[in-house]
């Protein structure tokens, strides 16, 4: 089977799509999946010990990657954590090493955009 060909996109939900990495060693994924969209990108890496790295890049005119021709600078506007029991206003974006943690956002904007 060839590496990703069982991957299909699916419906999540309303308005949502995406697609289900499951980690099956007898249906090889790729070792990284990317999602593009307009200021950057978010990957999925699998590591050796079946654990997950996900990666948010944005298109920031000081970093390596940045095509100055084609690319729009943006940059990591805010963050938020979810911690299980917490209101969101009570987290601090530091706390990564909380037992509670089971969710993260980050909003990625143009630079020099609105709010």
């Amino acid at each position: 089977m060839k590496t990703g060909a069982h991957l299909k996109i699916k419906n999540f939900g309303s308005h949502v799509l995406g697609v289900a990495l499951e980690g099956d060693p007898r249906k090889p994924e790729p070792d990284e999946f990317r999602v593009s969209f307009p200021g950057g990108d978010v990957s999925v890496v699998r590591c050796e010990d079946g654990s997950y790295w996900a990666h948010v890049r944005v298109d920031h005119e000081q970093a390596s990657m940045f095509k100055p021709d084609t690319d729009t600078p943006h940059r990591i506007k805010d963050a938020r954590l979810d911690i299980a029991g917490r209101h969101t206003s009570e987290v601090d974006t530091g706390e990564f090493g909380a037992d509670g943690l089971y969710h993260l956002a980050v909003r990625i904007a143009p630079k020099g955009g609105r709010r």
